[in-house]
């Protein structure tokens, strides 16, 4: 099939019974793209209608006589995937009650397709997802093959801190407007439609993040005048501390050490306004970008898993690998810190069993800190808990800025909700490591299945003279996690990990 790797078709319909032939006729279209053969196709097609039609005769039945609808598809190279959204009285749950809420068990939907359930969008409605892989052995080995392949080119690739004897014909210089098209023209031609960030494929908005401040981009420019490559000091809440990312080079120019003046003017720009640091996530799907990090005098302080989703292709295309029933595993990076300015003593409050863990990160990273591991319970009453949501990831983040004694069951309801509302697959949850009442919270959260992550670096905004303070970050993953494929750079690294990891199952939500 001579197609783009990932489809993407959408039917919009105002919910009349009479288009039930215009629903067929799209959902037979999609699946002769997905190549499914003769009596397999036959099956998910009338699979696919009764799950229309299960939809329609539940709204139906709870009073939502005509209810706009619309049918979503995707297919790739690993399966194809229906979506139908309902804008009518909210319909199905994780647990199975409520309307809809058994649509997933109905016979014919759920024998025939490989794996079905509901999503809660909020406004927008909810929505139905019915999945059935592909099953193209050609492609499964063809898929390993580039797999391999893009491995070896993304170890050669991003290995770009070496001079070369044509280093000094580049250019380092700042972001100028206009430069947004040459840009988002790197950024595809590395990652093609699967960078997490999208701004970064609209010329428009990276010159408006540019000019906000949200975004400092360095360039590299050839002796030619063409932009090969850009690295960003990332500050989308032009918070106190920035993060550098967004690193490119084309690949018609690797090989000449363009990664490090790059950085260090990304780390001049940080210190020109007044950062407290400059963190960064590199990739645990192989070594190099850990190993720059390292280079750059970067430490690592966090170990965060399944934090993009399984089909991105990052530093070359490196994709999880199968854990989970055919369910491809996500990917996982760790969390490095440069401090620019000398950090202030810390006193923080970790459970015993990972203080072991936390300890070397400060040692490595010069602060120096008092570890206290009485889980004392706290005495506030009133705190805030805060979510966050990407969608782009399918990543959620909970934070508190004081542990209070309803701490614990708000994080309970936001892990919940982020779980069943949002279908998150990855949760961080970021906890002030200098309050009394942090060691108590956590000890308690581990103890219900979630896994720590390490530190969050100055990544909470103080009202003191400290502007922002480190937070202990744990995380749960609801989706499957790359485990196999984590590559661990260093022995502080390794050390970390061990931690991290511990049992494989532990993290699992449900």
């Amino acid at each position: 099939m001579d197609t783009p790797e990932r489809i993407e078709l959408a039917l919009e319909l105002p919910g009349l019974p009479e288009l039930d032939g215009l629903v067929r006729d799209f959902g037979a279209r999609a699946l002769d793209l997905a190549e499914f053969p003769g009596d397999r196709r036959n099956e998910l097609l009338e699979a696919f209608m009764c799950g229309v039609d299960l939809v329609e005769r539940t709204l139906s039945g709870e009073g939502d006589a005509v209810v706009p609808m619309e049918i979503g598809v995707t297919v790739d190279a690993d399966a194809i995937e229906f979506r139908i959204l309902e804008h009518g009285i909210p319909l199905g749950s994780r647990t199975g009650d409520g309307p809809g809420g058994d649509i997933p068990d109905r016979i014919r939907p759920s024998t025939v397709f490989d794996r079905l359930w509901w999503v809660q969008k909020g406004q927008e409605g909810s929505e139905l997802h019915l999945r059935a892989d592909r099953d193209h052995a050609s492609m499964e080995v063809l898929g390993r093959v580039r797999t391999r392949l893009e491995q070896e080119e993304a170890e050669q690739a991003h290995a770009d801190v070496e001079p070369s004897d044509r280093t000094t014909e580049y250019r380092i210089r700042d972001y100028r407007p206009g430069d947004g098209l040459s840009v988002a023209r790197r950024i595809y031609e590395a990652y093609g439609r699967s960078y997490p960030n999208p701004d970064l494929y609209v010329p428009e908005r990276i010159d408006r993040l540019n000019a906000e401040g949200r975004i400092h981009s360095i360039i590299c420019e050839s002796d030619a005048g063409d932009i090969v490559g850009h690295y960003a000091l990332e500050r989308p809440d032009l918070g106190p501390i920035g993060e550098a990312g967004q690193a490119v080079i084309d690949h018609r120019h690797r090989g000449h050490g363009l990664m490090k003046p790059m950085r260090a003017a990304v780390e001049k720009a940080g210190a020109d306004l007044g950062l407290l640091g400059i963190w960064s996530q590199p990739t645990a799907r192989h070594p190099v970008s850990q190993r720059m990090n390292i280079g750059f005098g970067s430490t690592p302080c966090a170990l965060c898993l399944g934090t993009t989703p399984a089909g991105a292709t990052l530093r070359g295309g490196v994709k999880g690998v199968i854990e989970d029933e055919g369910e491809p595993a996500r990917h996982s990076c760790f969390l490095y810190w440069d401090p620019i300015v000398s950090e202030p003593d810390l006193v923080a409050h970790v459970p015993e069993a990972i203080a072991g863990m936390i300890e070397p990160l400060y040692e490595a990273r010069g602060r120096r800190v008092v570890l206290e591991t009485d889980p004392r319970r706290p005495e506030l009453e009133h705190e805030t808990i805060h979510s966050r949501f990407d969608s782009s990831r399918a990543v959620a983040r909970i934070s508190t800025d004081r542990v209070g004694t309803g701490s614990l069951d708000a994080i309970r309801a936001a892990i919940e909700a982020m779980e069943n509302s949002v279908a998150a697959a990855t949760i961080f949850i970021d906890l002030p490591i200098d309050d009394p009442g942090c060691c108590w919270l956590a000890t308690e959260l581990l103890a219900e299945g979630l896994r720590p992550a390490g530190i969050g670096p100055r990544f909470r905004i103080v009202e003191d003279e400290r502007r922002a303070e480190d937070v202990l970050r744990l995380q749960a993953n609801p989706a499957p996690v790359d485990f196999v494929g984590l590559v661990v750079e260093g022995s502080l690294g390794r050390a970390l990990a061990d931690t991290v990891l511990g049992d494989p199952e532990s993290s699992t939500s449900g």
